[in-house]
């Protein structure tokens, strides 16, 4: 790849999208683009937002799902060398107004209904259709006014980077509020060549994202991944496990971006005949932990393991399992990408022997100049030069397999004792008849702390049931007091899932 430093990001990506010019860079089930269709829908949107007002350093937000624009929505925002923020279709009312106030964007691309949906919580100045073509033509820019006097989206970063910021990720991670993390195009294009390198992205790759591309996963392993390697990016907007068996083979799919729910409907969904997944070189998951039974019972089902994927947005990816090591340590999230550093250090930043459990902390060009939103209290987890202390716990093997257990601050205190959600969770969903649960600490009545599970179902059980199971493998003090059966589990915008209190009958 060119070297990073003297590339802009549309120049990169334009740069590789000319070595595959008459290959297909987007798919959906209405229509295709090549990447020289592609790069010219972009080329000439970006005119379009240029003569509407779009300067170079303007801050962007792009709602957009999984559509056939929002590649070249990307493209036209870098090819004018804007700050693009990448906003959830899924954002309420009160994560858009925190972002509008936070962040302060100039201008909001998106479809018209979207526009007009989640534009009013962002104070609206003017909207206008800004399509160029008919794969284009609801698209809709509306112009923000600025919540104070200050000119508003000029982005100005207190990180410690001295680029300017080319994509502003948005996180909610274990708390409420959005956290708004700053990129660079070198970060970018940092993050393409690792994931390009690792995973040995090729112009023969079709990669299928369910997933939003809107949100980390699915924007670096979808779009950048495909936009640098000649990939073509499968796309579509919602989960139908049926029409995914199906296309898996139908469409030569090499890689898949899933979650864990997914493969669970994918486990549960009756088939006459089992499909053909002979093209496929990776099935990823991410966002969170996925049970060894789910692994075992999916790979005894199709032959085909699921490779676990670990990272997060202020780092980029950090780790993918080897698919022919996942029956054999299906707890681990896999080996270090290619030019990222991990690293289980203690609580001085020491690092810790092979084995033990500490913080996981990563070190790459992809990790992220910092927030310019919702940065936690206490010190930065951004430390020095392109390290981050990720706050999950875990522990890396003689082999270099890492093991995500769990979050540095997730421990719960049920009377001194400590008990660690991540067992509970992967107790409940040995069992199964248990799809996806989730445990969390609340207060009781009494004042007193105590473990709270919820759960969805995928076979006939009790709550009565659960807990005699959680007896059977956990200390009493670890068992819940209440396991709550769900239709659905809360979920924050990415689609992890996200207990909170405020969710909890006691």
């Amino acid at each position: 790849m060119e070297h990073q430093k003297s590339l802009t990001l549309w120049d990169f990506l334009a740069n590789r999208g000319r070595s595959f010019s008459h290959e297909i860079a987007v798919h959906t089930s209405s229509a295709s683009l090549s990447f020289r269709e592609l790069f010219s829908l972009a080329d000439s949107l970006a005119r379009a937002l240029a003569n509407a007002g779009v300067r170079d350093t303007d801050i962007v937000a792009l709602c957009l799902p999984n559509t056939l624009c929002f590649v070249p929505c990307v493209l036209a925002l870098a090819r004018l060398r804007t700050t693009i923020a990448l906003l959830s279709p899924k954002y309420a009312q009160n994560e858009l107004e925190a972002i509008g106030h936070g962040v302060r964007p100039a201008f909001l691309l998106a479809h018209a209904t979207l526009a007009r949906d989640s534009g009013q919580h962002l104070n609206p100045r003017k909207t206008e259709l800004i399509g160029t073509s008919p794969i284009l033509e609801d698209l809709a820019l509306t112009t923000l006014n600025a919540p104070d006097a200050e000119r508003p989206g000029r982005c100005s970063l207190t990180a410690p980077t001295t680029d300017h910021p080319a994509l502003i990720k948005f996180t909610s991670g274990s708390t409420a509020g959005p956290k708004a993390i700053a990129l660079s195009a070198a970060n970018l294009l940092s993050e393409a060549r690792t994931i390009v390198n690792t995973l040995h992205y090729s112009p023969t790759d079709r990669v299928l994202a369910i997933v939003p591309v809107c949100h980390s996963y699915g924007f670096d392993l979808g779009v950048l991944g495909t936009l640098a390697s000649g990939a073509t990016l499968v796309l579509q907007d919602s989960f139908v496990p049926r029409r995914v068996l199906t296309d898996i083979s139908a469409l030569g799919i090499t890689i898949f971006l899933g979650v864990p729910s997914m493969y669970r409907f994918l486990v549960d969904t009756p088939v006459n005949t089992r499909p053909d997944f002979s093209s496929i070189r990776y099935l990823l998951s991410c966002t969170a932990p996925l049970s060894p039974d789910l692994i075992t019972a999916f790979h005894r089902r199709f032959r085909t393991p699921i490779s676990q994927h670990y990272g997060t947005s202020e780092t980029g990816a950090v780790s993918t399992h080897v698919p022919t090591e996942v029956l054999s340590r299906p707890e681990s999230v896999g080996v270090a990408m290619r030019d990222v550093v991990v690293d289980i250090v203690d609580s001085d930043g020491h690092s810790l022997p092979v084995g033990t459990e500490g913080e996981i902390v990563v070190t790459s060009h992809a990790v992220a100049g910092g927030y310019l939103m919702g940065q936690p209290l206490g010190s930065s987890p951004f430390k020095g030069d392109a390290c981050y202390w990720t706050g999950d716990r875990g522990l890396i093997d003689g082999d270099g397999f890492i093991y995500v257990r769990g979050r540095m601050d997730d421990l719960i205190n049920v009377g001194g004792f400590k008990v660690s959600p991540y067992e509970v969770v992967q107790t409940l969903q040995r069992d199964p008849r248990v799809r996806e649960a989730a445990v969390i600490g609340v207060k009781d009545s009494m004042g007193e702390t105590i473990v709270y599970a919820a759960v969805t179902l995928s076979g006939a059980a009790t709550e009565t049931e659960l807990l005699s199971v959680c007896r059977a493998q956990l200390a009493d003090y670890k068992v819940p007091r209440r396991i709550r059966i769900c239709a659905e589990l809360p979920r924050g915008p990415s689609g992890k899932i996200r207990l909170q209190p405020d969710d909890v009958a006691l």
